[in-house]
């Protein structure tokens, strides 16, 4: 199962996010749920990183991603807000079609 573990500052904000394991619907290669999330994430972090130039720390290894905010000011933290927010849009309306493979855990404050 995927499991995306979000983190949240006091101001509800996302602090950090981390996506890890393998869904389990298919084979290595042939497997859509493990695409799907993979290609929200990844375009997630690219826009944070070459759009917005935000470096986000973070790690990516087979089979896990994490990555974690900095502060930021107010207009590009907005920018920045809104982009992941997309992402755990997306990954919430994976999750409500293949709920046996992946789960999303968003924890209110870190």
């Amino acid at each position: 199962m995927i499991t995306v573990s979000v983190k949240r500052d006091q101001d509800k904000r996302v602090a950090s996010f981390s996506v890890s394991g393998h869904s389990g619907f298919a084979e290595r290669g042939q497997d859509i749920v493990c695409a799907g999330v993979s290609a929200v994430v990844q375009t997630t972090i690219l826009g944070l990183q070459d759009v917005l130039a935000i470096d986000c720390s973070g790690s990516q290894r087979d089979g896990q991603i994490v990555c974690s905010l900095p502060i930021l000011e107010p207009g590009l933290r907005l920018k920045a807000d809104i982009l992941v927010e997309t992402m755990l849009l997306g990954l919430t309306a994976i999750a409500s079609s293949y709920a046996e493979y992946i789960q999303v855990l968003d924890l209110k404050e870190v």
